[in-house]
Parts: structure tokens; sequence; C-alpha cells
């Protein structure tokens, strides 16, 4: 493609994105931090499940949302179930790898409840693996690392989730 033609392309590419808005189309983070999602974000308590577990993926998501301190309109509430399976097995029948499945639901509310139900509710999924070696430190160190990566992957998809879910009337 000749330089002429990129700029074309680009130049029609620009004109078309102008009309994009009146067929629904939103950006995700448009208007910055303070406004969309970002300003939802800023007003979101999260809610800390118990266990090791439950302090790595609030953690993530206070990280992920970044929240004001104060009083927060918005409670998100997660519950997550943890399964681990042998992956591999040697002929001597020890399990050298493992699969850790995270499945947690999400319930984003107005804070104090109310009848109206959840704004925005889901499930989300995230597999990670770890190896098992003859130490049990090297092991029980790859399996938390392995949570830990799971916890914020998981949050990460929690609130891309939010992010594409968001609407300006949850703020009335």
């Amino acid at each position: 493609m000749s330089y002429c033609d990129r700029r074309t392309a680009l130049l029609g590419a620009l004109a078309l994105g102008g009309t994009l808005g009146g067929c629904g189309f939103r950006p995700l983070y448009g208007g910055g931090a303070g406004a969309g999602p970002g300003r939802l974000f800023e007003a979101v308590e999260v809610m800390r499940e118990p266990g090791e577990l439950g302090f790595r993926l609030h953690e993530s998501l206070v990280e992920r949302l970044r929240p004001v301190r104060g009083q927060a309109p918005f409670v998100l509430t997660t519950d997550t179930v943890l399964q681990r399976s042998g992956l591999l097995i040697e002929e001597d029948d020890q399990v050298t790898r493992y699969n850790i499945r995270l499945t947690t639901a999400y319930a984003l509310s107005r804070a104090g409840g109310g009848s109206a139900g959840p704004l925005e509710e889901g499930r989300v999924r995230t597999i990670a693996a770890y190896n098992a070696t003859d130490s049990q430190y090297a092991t029980l160190t790859a399996e938390r690392q392995v949570l830990r990566r799971a916890a914020r992957e998981t949050a990460e998809k929690i609130v891309k989730r939010l992010a594409a879910a968001y609407d300006p009337a949850w703020e009335a």
C-alpha cells in the first residue's frame, strides 16, 4: 500500500469515527478517570472473602478499581470456589503438575441493599497450573504464586466486565 493510499484510508477512518457515536458506540474509558466507568470504580467498596485467596482477590480488585476512601455508594461482592486437580501423574503415581480452577461469582449492588437487586452480576473462570517438586517448600511457593496470579487475572476479568456493563443511569 502506497503512502497516499494509507493517508486516504486513515482520513476515511477518522471521518467514519466521527459518525460512530450515533450508532450506540461509546468509548470504554471516554472522558478519563473522572467519567464513565472510571467514576464508578472510584465509588465501589470491595467486600473481602475470608482466607488467603480472598485477601489476594480483594487486593487485586482494589488495585484495579482504585476506590476513593469514604462512604461508597456501590458494593462489589465476590464468592470464589477453588478447585485443585492433578494434571500430570507420573508412572510411580506421583502427581507432578496441578491445575487450579477459580470460579468467581460477582455482584455489584447499591450500598445498603434495597429490593432492586444487583446492578450487574456474573461469573468468571480462571485456570492456572503449577509444578509439584520433591521439595515441599518449592511446591508450596509455586502454589502460592499461581494463586496470586489467578487472583490478579480474575480481578482483571471482573473489572473489564463491569466497565463493559457500565450504565450512566447507575449513578442516578
